[in-house]
């Protein structure tokens, strides 16, 4: 067991401390406090050395072995070191800034302060579990057998992202011109420890996002719902039995997590109140990392893209920052798979030209529907969740008149919408949703936990409302009755 921890937590590491490093490049990120910005810090890692290594090996055709694996990630490790050190420089002989005010909380201190460490413990326990099994148990699930582990042995062994069996059609492989990020994330944690292809490193760096989605549904929701809304949507998260055992979910191989977490991240940053360029180009990074991890990040990226906008020079030039690393990473996606041929798995390009999709999305609706329903309304996956976040929605309803909240919904509805639109020009939509569609939930699950966390927010505030213009009144010790408005000022 001592081996396997401190190999998992080395893979970790492998990308938690470049990225970590990165954060003090964004000073909206390095002002986080050491919880958060780790998250962040975690995904900007396993954009820097995955995707770096991605880009390296594909254009500049540098082999895959722990010399360029250690170097790329030393590089923005030895970055974020020499700014802070600047930056310590700078500030010496200057005052020691003042905190920022806090927010006033809309709950009972004393209530809101035990929810929160309930939360919290809660929260470190599931992911603890999480940890645990992954370090012990090999990866059992399909997709992650099937595809991004067996990749992953592709790419290593290969030396290349542009691996012979991938390109060469005579070899039977499944997805073969899948974005290959975290494969190359794998392969990377591997050669950089010269581990055993069979060892359980992969896993970890798979059960590492899950503290990172609930870290940054924290973070995205923290700044408009206040820290209790924003603690509970983030324990709402962990307590989704989906979403740490299902099939995607944090103890299996599949990239549905890591996307969840690029894409929810990337929306958080996009959609702060004050547009930077350094928030933006970080967002893109993010976004970046969504186009090279699955085929539906590309579009997920635009979308981020689009409800990012913002009109004025500072708006305008956030989304130019955001926008160069999403162009370059679909260039080198599109340039890796040109030498790929595509075999033993869809063309939905080909389906769209053939798939009349505008018949298909009503007709074809009948069958993959009921599916989707059943989906939704198991209560072991779910626990109820999506009987209980449209009560939430409606009751904080007020929270929806903010452009922000009704961005994150338009955000969250990007997967499913997208599952929608494969279904209905799919040659077998029932079979595909039965094994998707929880998956597409996955994947917009922070920009929905974000605006449930609102609307709870503004449920919250609407009773501390009523609560001050409709005082309890007090009973008359001897009588019973309720005192006179004179008697209730001077009792007591």
């Amino acid at each position: 067991m001592s081996v396997d921890l401190s190999g998992g937590l080395g893979a970790v590491a492998l990308f938690a401390v470049p990225g970590y490093g990165l954060t003090e490049l964004f000073p909206g990120l390095r002002r986080l406090p050491p919880p958060r910005r780790a998250a962040y810090g975690y995904l900007l890692g396993v954009t820097a050395v995955a995707g770096g290594l991605y880009a390296l090996s594909h254009v500049c055709g540098v082999p895959l072995r722990r010399p360029a694996v250690w170097a790329v990630a030393a590089a923005p490790a030895l970055a974020g070191l020499a700014a802070a050190l600047v930056r310590r420089l700078r500030r010496q002989g200057r005052g020691t800034p003042r905190p920022a005010p806090r927010r006033p909380e809309t709950w009972l201190p004393f209530i809101a302060l035990l929810a929160r460490a309930a939360c919290v413990l809660a929260a470190a326990w599931i992911c603890a579990g999480v940890f645990a099994e992954a370090m012990i148990n090999p990866p059992h699930d399909w997709d992650g057998r099937m595809t991004w582990c067996t990749q992953a042995r592709y790419v290593r062994a290969a030396g290349t992202v542009d691996a012979g069996v991938l390109r060469d059609p005579r070899w039977f492989v499944t997805h073969p011109q899948y974005p290959l990020l975290l494969p190359v994330a794998q392969a990377a944690a591997l050669e950089a420890f010269g581990a055993d292809p069979d060892v359980l490193l992969p896993r970890d760096i798979y059960a590492a996002f899950l503290p990172v989605l609930l870290l940054v549904i924290y973070d995205g929701a923290r700044r408009g719902a206040g820290r209790t809304a924003a603690a509970l949507a983030a324990l709402a998260a962990a307590a989704a039995p989906f979403l740490v055992h299902g099939e995607g979910g944090a103890e299996s191989s599949y990239s549905d997590l890591p996307l969840a977490c690029f894409y929810g991240a990337a929306l958080v940053l996009l959609l702060r109140p004050r547009p930077r360029p350094s928030s933006g180009l970080a967002a893109g990074l993010l976004l970046a990392a969504a186009v090279l991890t699955k085929n539906e990040g590309s579009i997920l990226a635009v979308l981020a893209l689009a409800l990012g906008w913002r009109g004025g020079r500072a708006g305008v030039r956030r989304f130019a920052a955001a926008a160069v690393p999403v162009v370059l990473a679909l260039a080198l996606l599109a340039s890796w798979r040109a030498g790929i041929p595509n075999r033993q798995d869809e063309s939905y390009a080909d389906l769209v030209r053939t798939g009349h999709l505008w018949p298909g999305i009503l007709t074809n609706a009948a069958a993959f529907a009921p599916v989707i329903a059943d989906k939704m309304n198991r209560l072991l996956h779910w626990a109820g969740f999506w009987w209980m976040a449209p009560v939430v929605l409606i009751a904080g309803r007020r929270a929806l008149r903010h452009p922000r909240c009704r961005r994150l919904l338009a955000g969250a509805a990007g997967p499913p919408a997208i599952a929608w639109i494969a279904y209905s020009i799919h040659p077998r939509p029932v079979s595909l949703a039965a094994v998707t569609w929880e998956r597409f939930l996955m994947q917009g699950a922070a920009p929905l936990l974000v605006a449930l966390a609102l609307a709870l927010a503004a449920v919250g505030r609407q009773l501390a409302g009523w609560r001050r213009r409709s005082p309890v009144p007090q009973r008359d010790e001897m009588a019973g009755a309720s005192p006179c408005p004179e008697a209730r000022g001077s009792s007591g």
